[in-house]
C-alpha cells in the first residue's frame, strides 16, 4: 500500500527546494560565482558609533595588482541592499566596492559627535578603512550617491579630492563646478524628486518636458559644462578644465527611469555601469563595449543583477509561506489547540443588497482616499516625528503632551514619539484609515448588527466558551504570534547567515532587526494594533462565512485580503503610471517629500498584503480576533523597524 504523502510535507520540500535556490541565486550572482569575495565588515568611527559595510573584492584586485574602489551611498530612508545592483555589477569587472549604511540608516549608529558628524555620513570611517588595503589604487577612488547620499557623495569627494578620481550622482542635481575630478550624474526623465521640484509645465502638453536635465541646466551649469546652448546634451561627453589646469570629464545621462526604481531599471543599471567605465578612463570589463559611442554604447552591456533580485523574490515568498505553514500546524497542534473557539453565527448585513455593496464601496476607496491626508498629517506635524519638530504644531504637541522624554549622556533628547525615519507617515495614515474603519463598523453595528445580534462572541472577542475573560487565552494568543512570524524571522535570519544581507525588492526592504531598536518593536506594537483590529471590525458589515473547508478558507482570505489593499493598489498604478508617461506628480504630493510617500504605497501594500491575510486565515480558523490580531501586529512591527532611516533606535 503506498503511503500519501501529505500537502504539509509538499510544503516543506518545496520551501526547502526554495531556499536552496535562494542561496544560489543570491550568493552565486554577488560572488560572480566565486570571482568576488564579499564579506560583511562593522566597523567603527573614531567615536566608537558602529558602520555596517559589505566589501565587495574581486579575486584579482590584489597587492600586486591593485584596483580602483567604489564606495557606494544609499539613498535616504534606506539601506546598504538598494545598491546591492551596483555593488555587484562593478564588482565583477573588477573593481573594489564598499557599500554600507551610512550613519543613522539602518544598522549604522546615529553619529554622536564631530568626527563622524554630518559632514560626509561616516565616509571618514569607510575612507580610513580603504586606505588600510593594499589591494585599492589609493589615488583612483569613485564615488557614488543615490538621492540623499548623493550630497554626501559629495562632501566625501570634496574632503578626498586627490584620491577621488570619479564622483557620480545618481538622482541629484547636477552640479556645475562638482570638483577635480571626472563628474557623471544620472536622472531619469520620470525621476519624481526632479520632477516636483519642476514648475513649469509645457504648455502644448500640460505636463513637465521630458527633457528634466532643463531643470538642472541653469545657465551657470551650462557655461561650466561649456554649453552656450544653455543645455546640456543627454549621453554627451563634455571635457572641462578644473582649477588644477587638468582635463576632466562631464556626462549626463537621461535614462527612462524613476527616482525609487533605478536599481530595477535596466536601461538606467546599464547607463551607470557605462558611466562608472567612462568616468575611470576605461577600468574594468565591459563586453568590448565602444566607449565612444556615446549614444548606444551602453545597451551592449551585460547585467546580472536580476538573479540576485530574483533570490530575494523568492526569499520573500519563502518567508511567508513557512509563517502560513506554522500558523496551519500549531492551531492544529496538541498546546495551542484550545485557541479554536466554537463557531458563532455569523452575521453582516444582506448580501448584495444596497447597503451591502456600500460598505463594500467604501472598505475599497477609504484606505486610497486617505492616503494623502494621512502623509500630510506627518507631513504638518499632525503627530510628532523626529523630523518635524520644528513644526508649530508639532512643537506644542511635543512640549504639551509628551511627557516620556530622557536625555541621553551625549546630550540627545528622546522620547518614544520621536522615531526618526518614514515609518511614523505610515502610521499616521493607518490611524486615520483606522479610524475610518471602526466609524464604518459603528454605523453597521447600531444600525443593523445589534438588531440581528450581534455580539462580541461573534466579533470575535471571546477568549472562553463562557463569558468569563481569560487572561491566560490572551497570553497564549500573543505567543502563537510570536511563533507564526517568529519562524519567518529565523528563516531569514538563517538564510542571512549565508548571504550575510537581508533583500531589498523594488522599494521593500526587509532585516533581521537590531538590537538597539528593541524599544521600537514595542512602540510600533502598540501603535499597529488599531489599523488591524479596525480593519478585522469593519470587514464584519459584510458577513464573510467561514464553512470550515480549506476552499472556502482560501476564498476568504483572497477575497478579504484584495478588499484591503485592492483600492490602495489602484491608487498606486495611477501613480506610477501618471509619473512614468506624463512625467508630472500627482497634484497634491509635490509638497515637501509627499511625492516619496506615492511611490512608497507598493512595498506599503505588499507588507498589509501579508499582515492582513495572515489575520484573515487565523481568525477564520480560531473564531476569534486575538491570535490573528497579534500575529499581523508582529509582522507589521517587523516590516516597520527594517526601515533603513530610523535614525532614533531608542536605546536605553
Amino acid at each position: 500500500m503506498k503511503r500519501k504523502i501529505s500537502l504539509s510535507t509538499v510544503a516543506i520540500i518545496a520551501i526547502a527546494i526554495a531556499v536552496a535556490v535562494t542561496f544560489l541565486t543570491v550568493i552565486g550572482t554577488d560572488t560572480a560565482w566565486g570571482k568576488v569575495r564579499v564579506e560583511k565588515m562593522v566597523l567603527s568611527s573614531a567615536d566608537g558609533d558602529v558602520v555596517n559595510a559589505m566589501l565587495y573584492r574581486p579575486r584579482t584586485a590584489t597587492a600586486e595588482n591593485p584596483a580602483p574602489a567604489v564606495v557606494l551611498y544609499h539613498g535616504g530612508n534606506d539601506m546598504l541592499e538598494h545598491t546591492g545592483t551596483y555593488a555587484l555589477e562593478l564588482a565583477r569587472r573588477g573593481f573594489v566596492v564598499v557599500n554600507f549604511d551610512y550613519q543613522g540608516s539602518h544598522d549604522s549608529d546615529y553619529a554622536t559627535a564631530t568626527s563622524v558628524g554630518e559632514k560626509n555620513a561616516c565616509g571618514d570611517t569607510i575612507y580610513n578603512t580603504l586606505s588600510s588595503y593594499n589591494f585599492v589604487q589609493q589615488d583612483n577612488i569613485a564615488v557614488f550617491g543615490h538621492s540623499m547620499g548623493g550630497g554626501y557623495a559629495s562632501r566625501f569627494a570634496a574632503a578626498y579630492a586627490d584620491h577621488v578620481h570619479l564622483l557620480f550622482h545618481l538622482g541629484s542635481a547636477v552640479a556645475a563646478d562638482p570638483g577635480n575630478y571626472n563628474y557623471v550624474t544620472v536622472v531619469g526623465d520620470s525621476d519624481e524628486s526632479a520632477l516636483k521640484r519642476t514648475t513649469v509645465l509645457d504648455p502644448a502638453t500640460g505636463r513637465t518636458s521630458q527633457d528634466i536635465h532643463k531643470y538642472y541646466n541653469n545657465p551657470a551649469i551650462a557655461e561650466a559644462w561649456g554649453e552656450p546652448a544653455g543645455c546640456i546634451v543627454p549621453s554627451k561627453q563634455y571635457h572641462v578644465t578644473g582649477t588644477d589646469g587638468k582635463e576632466y570629464l562631464r556626462v549626463f545621462y537621461l535614462p527612462s527611469a524613476i527616482h525609487a526604481y533605478y536599481n530595477v531599471n535596466n536601461e538606467a543599471v546599464k547607463q551607470i555601469i557605462f558611466g562608472f567605465i567612462l568616468g575611470m578612463d576605461g577600468y574594468g570589463n565591459i563586453d568590448n563595449v565602444d566607449l565612444t559611442d556615446e549614444v548606444n554604447g551602453y545597451k551592449k552591456i551585460s547585467t546580472v543583477w536580476q538573479w540576485k533580485d530574483f533570490g530575494w523574490i523568492l526569499e520573500y515568498l519563502e518567508i511567508c509561506a513557512l509563517m502560513f505553514l506554522t500558523a496551519s500546524k500549531l492551531i492544529g497542534g496538541k498546546f495551542f489547540k484550545s485557541l479554536e473557539l466554537k463557531p458563532t453565527p455569523v452575521y453582516g448585513v444582506k448580501r448584495r443588497s444596497v447597503q451591502w455593496f456600500a460598505f463594500l464601496v467604501l472598505l475599497l476607496i477609504l484606505p486610497p482616499l486617505l492616503y494623502l491626508p494621512g502623509v500630510k498629517a506627518a507631513e504638518i506635524g499632525l503627530f510628532p516625528t523626529a523630523y518635524n519638530t520644528d513644526n508649530p504644531v508639532t512643537k506644542i504637541a511635543t512640549d504639551s503632551l509628551i511627557k516620556t522624554k530622557w536625555t541621553d549622556a551625549n546630550g540627545v533628547a528622546h522620547s518614544i514619539w520621536l522615531l526618526g525615519g518614514t515609518s511614523n507617515v505610515y502610521v499616521e495614515w493607518q490611524w486615520l484609515t483606522a479610524f475610518a474603519m471602526l466609524v464604518l463598523f459603528l454605523v453597521y453595528y447600531f444600525v443593523w448588527g445589534r438588531k440581528a445580534g450581534e455580539n462580541y462572541r461573534s466579533l470575535g472577542f471571546a477568549t472562553t466558551e463562557t463569558k468569563a475573560f481569560s487572561l491566560g487565552y490572551i497570553l497564549k494568543a500573543l505567543l502563537f504570534g510570536i511563533s507564526v512570524v517568529g519562524s519567518g524571522y529565523l528563516l531569514m535570519g538563517f538564510i542571512g547567515k549565508f548571504t550575510q544581507q537581508g533583500l531589498h525588492i523594488n522599494t521593500l526592504q526587509m532585516s533581521n532587526l537590531s538590537r538597539k531598536r528593541l524599544m521600537c518593536w514595542v512602540v510600533y506594537f502598540v501603535y499597529l494594533i488599531p489599523y488591524f483590529l479596525c480593519n478585522h471590525l469593519a470587514v464584519k458589515s459584510l458577513g464573510i462565512k467561514y464553512d470550515g473547508t480549506r476552499k472556502n478558507l482560501f476564498m476568504n482570505v483572497l477575497k478579504t485580503t484584495a478588499l484591503t489593499i485592492g483600492g490602495l493598489l489602484v491608487f498606486y498604478i495611477i501613480f506610477a503610471l501618471q509619473l512614468k508617461y506624463t512625467h508630472t506628480v500627482m497634484e497634491g504630493f509635490r509638497t515637501g517629500i509627499l511625492y516619496a510617500y506615492g511611490l512608497a504605497i507598493l512595498p506599503l501594500t505588499i507588507g498589509i498584503t501579508v499582515g492582513n491575510a495572515l489575520n484573515i486565515y487565523i481568525s477564520s480558523k480560531t473564531r476569534t480576533v486575538w491570535p490573528g490580531l497579534f500575529t499581523a501586529v508582529l509582522w507589521g512591527v517587523w516590516t516597520l523597524c527594517s526601515a533603513g532611516g530610523m535614525t532614533n533606535n531608542l536605546i536605553f
